[in-house]
């Protein structure tokens, strides 16, 4: 089942975006050659005006072909003959429509399960294995109260208390003021706070139905807050490739799929839902980088064509996303030999 969930939500979020290509190309008139659910080879097709529609046998994403990307298209109706702006527009189609995609999937499920309001209150979320919060009994659901003595209402407060006692034990009393005694380590584990909790005052609250607008809301503040987060860690992991360092924590189709299976099991289908709204946020972020065979690739020749007046040479552009596409697989490659190998350890 969990299988089923990934593959269909997964092709979903790629048909979307080739949906964003396929609505610009339609409202800027290029002809859509074919748009196909799941990759080639096909097994099924049906043509209705000038466009092919045709289900594949790779049960995965989507595709837009549209008439004279390759540069070969004649007429008004072709991508190369369209003014550059157009292009542009044609090009951002997938990324737009990725991003409205996410605000729709978080604004959805906020207004399903409350909108996150602040509270003065501070809630365990997450407690680490084998941590000193784990030794002592701490658990998800639980409320730090007060934290040796000092009344606790905001996370950074915790925060900051706990790095007051660094390789000591301190008192926390939590829930209904039970105390806990736990260490506070000197050199936690990377990605670990020196306790091994994660701590939020955010909490879910109820709207009534007529106040759709503030699940609205809150999906465009969830969809600009992973964007910041997604854009950051790109930006972060691209800046160690250039200084050899090897990027940690990157998954594939496997770690994605283990993610949505845990995720379901774990906190139900909704929070599925909840997180590819975050993969969709990732996808627009990820194609809008100037990487061959990427959309942000093809929008360099774009601006090129706007900057210069001058068309792109056409085979240049082709070799350059040839080449782009191999090394995408080839690092898609990577990332999934990786990803076996972390399963088959544990």
């Amino acid at each position: 089942m969990d299988l089923i969930i990934f593959i269909v939500a997964l092709s979903i979020l790629v048909l979307v975006h080739e949906f964003g290509h396929f609505f610009a190309a339609r409202r800027t008139g290029v002809k859509v050659e074919e748009f196909g659910l799941g990759l080639p080879p096909r097994i099924f097709g049906k043509k209705f005006g000038d466009t092919i529609y045709s289900i594949n046998w790779l049960p995965i994403g989507g595709f837009c072909k549209l008439y004279g990307e390759d540069g070969d298209g004649k007429g008004g109706n072709s991508f190369n003959h369209k003014k550059p702006w157009q292009k542009l527009i044609i090009v951002l189609g997938g990324v737009l429509m990725n991003l409205v995609l996410a605000i729709v999937i978080f604004s959805t499920v906020y207004t399903i399960l409350g909108v996150p309001k602040e509270t003065d209150r501070v809630k365990i979320i997450s407690v680490s294995k084998n941590s000193p919060a784990e030794m002592v009994g701490l658990k998800e659901g639980d409320i730090v109260l007060k934290v040796a003595g000092t009344e606790i209402k905001k996370p950074d407060q915790l925060t900051d208390e706990v790095l007051k006692h660094k390789g000591q034990k301190i008192d926390l009393v939590i829930n209904d003021n039970k105390l806990v005694n736990v260490e506070v380590r000197q050199n936690p584990p990377e990605g670990e706070g020196s306790i091994g909790i994660a701590i939020s005052n955010t909490e879910l609250v109820k709207v009534p139905w007529y106040r759709i607008d503030e699940g609205i809301k809150a999906g465009f503040k969830e969809a600009y807050f992973w964007g910041k987060i997604i854009a950051g860690g790109v930006y972060k992991m691209i800046s160690g490739l250039f200084m050899g360092q090897v990027p940690k924590d990157v998954s594939g189709p496997i770690g994605m799929y283990e993610a949505t299976s845990s995720i379901n099991k774990n906190q139900g289908f909704l929070a599925v839902v909840h997180f590819f709204g975050i993969v969709s946020v990732n996808l627009a972020i990820v194609n809008v980088l100037p990487f061959p065979a990427l959309d942000g690739g093809r929008i360099i020749f774009v601006l090129y064509e706007m900057l210069t007046k001058k068309k792109a040479n056409q085979k240049l552009e082709m070799i350059v996303n040839n080449i782009g596409m191999i090394l995408l697989l080839g690092l898609i490659l990577l990332i999934t030999v990786g990803d076996i190998s972390r399963v088959l350890k544990k």
